[in-house]
């Protein structure tokens, strides 16, 4: 494909000196890459405009290193600044797998407004993809054209959530994203913060006992036990070479307990004080 494909990539970027250009190198390919930055105090901007990204402030303020409050609202900020009706949510730290530009280009040439393109995502540990265990396959919506209604979810701090109805059609390619993962302990200290986030966005929005009964009494002990039976299932494929470490998927578990537990300490302070 010899023209750029008409789509903004769009990237969030902290401190991302260490993994951007690996993640910027196969967008080459792509008409438009914007960047959001929070005023990084490494050399994340000058490897951004190095590759032809259109740098942005997340926040007006001259903060160092200023942490996301509302993944959504910048998610959508990042949107709102994209000159293509095309947009492709990537982040810092993953990498497009060769071929995958190319066949994004060629869906792309034919796709209607009301499609949405889903990427397989394949963590990567100690320098080998690992295409088992029970967070494969781990597909995920992120790529829309802004003009067919389609978005994320307003109120979603964390783990933003794309909203679109029937009338789409969903396309899955075949070429992954590679998402490098750092150790099990940067993870939980990153979960750890995403919950805390979750939290205060709950506790601020207000959280009533009908909502806690509805989505939390039951939903997350039930999303617990799910994680479980799926890592229990997945276990003999634990001893793959190619295989998630069983300390990743546990992750997920503790995440939601510890979602759990915190807002139920929650609502029993806003109730008996």
């Amino acid at each position: 494909m010899t023209d750029k494909i008409p789509c903004s990539v769009l990237v969030l970027t902290r401190n991302s000196a260490g993994t951007l250009e690996r993640c910027l190198k196969p967008l080459s390919h792509f008409a438009e890459i914007v960047v959001h930055d929070a005023n990084s105090e490494d050399n994340t901007v000058e490897i951004a405009k190095r590759f032809g990204a259109k740098v942005f402030k997340q926040y007006d303020t001259e903060e160092k290193s200023v942490r996301v409050k509302d993944f959504t609202e910048i998610r959508l900020k990042q949107r709102a600044a994209a000159t293509y009706d095309w947009v492709f949510y990537i982040d810092s730290d993953e990498e497009l797998s060769p071929g995958a530009a190319a066949e994004i280009g060629r869906v792309l040439q034919t796709a209607a407004p009301k499609t949405i393109i889903k990427i397989p995502r394949v963590p990567v540990i100690d320098g080998i993809p690992r295409t088992h265990g029970h967070l494969t396959p781990d597909v995920m919506p992120r790529i829309h054209n802004k003009t067919s209604g389609a978005t994320l979810r307003k109120g979603k701090t964390v783990h933003e959530k794309y909203e679109y109805d029937s009338s789409f059609t969903e396309v899955s390619i075949k070429n992954p994203l590679y998402v490098p993962l750092p150790t099990v302990a940067d993870l939980r200290s990153k979960d750890d913060r995403y919950l805390t986030l979750e939290v205060e966005r709950l506790n601020r929005d207000g959280y009533t006992w009908n909502q806690y009964v509805r989505w939390m009494l039951f939903r997350e002990p039930l999303i617990m036990a799910v994680l479980m039976l799926r890592i229990l299932l997945k276990s003999p494929q634990f001893f793959r070479k190619d295989s998630i470490p069983f300390a990743h998927h546990w992750r997920y578990v503790r995440y939601h307990a510890r979602l759990f537990r915190a807002m139920t300490g929650l609502m029993i302070k806003k109730t008996f004080g």
